[in-house]
């Protein structure tokens, strides 16, 4: 088995199809170049899809949703819920950005159907990033820092339920897998106690070279407790969760062909 892997950290629906990126790393490009590393294609382009290409794995789409902008305001003591339920003018609201990421997304699923028209693809949705309760989430920088209890259910049932209901459904339409994250990380999320944590919270557990501080001058000091910039990532007992689960999709999509 040959295997590819051109995923990018902070990609977009849109970095998959048409669009170059800009990659974003924790590690320096060789020389130090301040302009950090260069551009790269859109990813079917680097991943050579083709009429060879038997299976294509894709995981996407969460960027898009408001998680940053909810946690900028919490520390203004606004509530996310109600800003992007009914937005300012300029703003794209909750149920806009769904809209139009069902619509890219199943796009994009087009596409990677034109460019690999024998292989069988296998859509990856999201695990449990967002406790089922969101008064089970102590807050403070290892956990969601401010967010409210009442915005932490909205972020989980409307933007993030809603982000892998789009997954399934847009897979479905197509005949592809959706594989499940979520049902098998529940209890393992950010506001998880730190030994049962799948998703590091806003400062948590990763190596020397991932970021100290984190972006956009926001007030949390994570060396100060001995952690980095985390900011709701999966952690390695999530990527070892996961690895089997996308491993039997891809397994049963080869037996098909």
């Amino acid at each position: 088995m040959h295997l590819t892997d051109v995923s990018c950290d902070n990609a977009a629906i849109g970095n998959i199809t048409r669009e170059r990126q800009r990659p974003t790393s924790q590690v320096q490009p060789p020389g130090g170049d301040p302009a950090g590393w260069p551009e790269v294609d859109p990813q079917i382009r680097r991943a050579r899809l083709g009429d060879r290409t038997d299976v294509v794995t894709v995981g996407i789409g969460a960027i898009a949703l408001p998680f940053g902008d909810c946690l900028q305001l919490a520390l203004a003591h606004l509530s996310c819920a109600a800003y992007f339920t009914n937005p300012p003018e300029g703003v794209e609201g909750l149920d806009a950005k769904l809209a139009r990421i069902r619509e890219e997304y199943g796009r994009m699923l087009d596409a990677i159907h034109r460019a690999a028209p024998r292989a069988k693809v296998i859509a990856v949705g999201y695990p449990a990033v967002l406790p089922e309760r969101g008064s089970a989430c102590g807050g403070g920088p290892t956990q969601l820092g401010p967010i409210t209890p009442a915005d932490i259910d909205w972020l989980r049932e409307d933007a993030l339920k809603a982000m892998n209901a789009i997954i399934r459904t847009e897979a479905a339409k197509r005949g592809d897998r959706y594989v499940d994250r979520y049902t098998s990380s529940m209890g393992h999320d950010a506001c998880a106690p730190e030994d049962a944590q799948w998703i590091e919270g806003i400062c948590g557990d990763a190596e020397p070279f991932w970021p100290a501080s984190v972006p956009g001058g926001l007030p949390f000091d994570c060396p100060a407790i001995g952690k980095r910039a985390t900011l709701l990532h999966p952690n390695a007992r999530e990527h070892a969760n996961a690895a089997p689960l996308v491993e039997r999709a891809v397994r049963a999509a080869l037996l098909e062909r």
